[in-house]
């Protein structure tokens, strides 16, 4: 190979590893250090271009870029492992159909020699690879921190290698028919795209049962705060009706001197007003119908919930973001508790100029899923397991917040702070 022939292929490469760069970001979010990205996509480079240039075979070429490929996914992202595999079938299989398209359009159509174009049709199938990872990231929004159930993750790679298979019979069947072989490349392009799109719906839809789960649980708070107020308003209304008895009961027991007598009866009426009073009265009607909540079904599973909330009537915040947030962290909590002998939780909320901060912190079993620094689902069902967590984080970057987490092997803890 001449040396402008070599250079001119490794400034493609080049070229060809920044849009592979391009399209795993469509797939998977970043969790290496820019430095450390960048070792494995000059890794990648120097892999592919070693491959080719001095290991002139198809198969070592195949393993070499798939080596690659796999080397930059594994190191450089967070996601699980069939994302990954899909991210790199999906960038292969793309590249494949691509070169396939580029090979014909030159040799078949326009009659150049296979041998005098090798470079020229390297670039010129990178190009369509570009403009194919445009159309894509232009029409695709993929939620990378969600993850579907494996078998649906399953179903999309068998998709990309169906067309990575596809292309190479089309190229061997249709070798002399570029009429028929061109549109069916394009068709098969088509659907992998089709299947991206979809795949994103899937995603869509995900996030969308979550937000109504969300809705109905808003619902059934209210619902529950009105409850409440109305079994505080029938005892208050019961003890008006009682009153007059009790007045009378303590008059008699002060005129005979029996001083003690009125004194326990007076403690018997206040413990009778505490009884079935004991909710959350913040004055802030949104957190109170949260909490009550929370702390109905706490108690239902014999546990306990401790708060030191102060926060004004009215804040500056959607009520909707707000549940999103205090009901992902208390369920959670409540879930946790749910799982261990000391069921305790402690919540604290303290509105300070334009600030707002949560903490909310519970024991637990001591067992996490964990992944590098992401923890992960311990449900049983792991289908959509993280859109909670996604829509909770989400909701906290709308206010410029930070979440941090932290846990010992007996207590979880979360803090949250919101600039509102």
């Amino acid at each position: 190979m001449e040396i402008t022939g070599t250079l001119f292929y490794l400034m493609t490469n080049e070229f060809r590893v920044y849009i592979l760069y391009r399209f795993f970001g469509l797939f998977l979010k970043q969790k290496a250090s820019k430095r450390r990205l960048l070792c494995c996509y000059v890794s990648l480079f120097l892999i592919n271009s070693a491959g080719y240039l001095f290991l002139a075979s198809d198969m070592i070429n195949l393993l070499t870029n798939m080596a690659g490929l796999f080397l930059a996914v594994l190191a450089g992202y967070q996601g699980s492992i069939l994302k990954k595999i899909i991210s790199v079938f999906a960038s292969y299989g793309m590249a494949v159909l691509t070169e396939d398209l580029a090979w014909v359009l030159l040799v078949k159509v326009a009659q150049k020699d296979p041998g005098q174009i090798a470079e020229f049709g390297f670039f010129f199938a990178t190009f369509l690879f570009f403009l194919l990872e445009a159309v894509i990231e232009r029409t695709i929004k993929l939620r990378k921190e969600i993850n579907v159930s494996p078998y649906k993750n399953i179903m999309l790679i068998a998709i990309l290698l169906g067309s990575i298979f596809l292309s190479s019979v089309l190229i061997e069947g249709f070798y002399h028919a570029p009429i028929l072989l061109i549109p069916a490349l394009c068709i098969l392009i088509a659907i992998d795209i089709a299947t991206f799109y979809i795949y994103e719906k899937l995603l869509d839809d995900y996030v969308k049962l979550k937000e109504e789960e969300t809705h109905q649980l808003q619902l059934a708070m209210y619902q529950n705060q009105l409850k409440l107020m109305q079994n505080a308003n029938d005892a208050y209304k019961s003890m008006r009706h009682d009153m007059k008895q009790h007045l009378s009961m303590l008059t008699g027991y002060l005129q005979n001197g029996e001083k003690h007598k009125a004194l326990d009866y007076i403690s018997q009426i206040n413990g009778g007003i505490g009884k079935g009073s004991k909710y959350i009265d913040t004055g802030n009607k949104d957190v109170d119908c949260i909490f009550n909540y929370i702390t109905g079904e706490v108690i239902e599973i014999g546990g306990s919930v401790a708060t030191d909330i102060k926060v004004p009537e009215e804040m500056p915040v959607d009520n909707f973001d707000l549940n999103v947030i205090l009901s992902n962290l208390l369920l959670n909590a409540c879930e946790a508790v749910s799982k261990c002998d000391k069921k305790v939780i402690h919540a604290a909320m303290r509105y300070d100029r334009g600030a707002l901060k949560i903490s909310v912190q519970n024991t637990y079993n001591g067992e996490l899923e964990q992944k590098g620094d992401e923890l992960l689902s311990t449900k049983q069902e792991k289908a959509g397991h993280g859109i909670g967590l996604w829509s909770e984080r989400k909701a906290v970057e709308k206010y410029g917040g930070v979440m941090e987490i932290s846990h010992t092997e007996e207590i979880f803890k979360v803090d949250i702070l919101l600039y509102i």
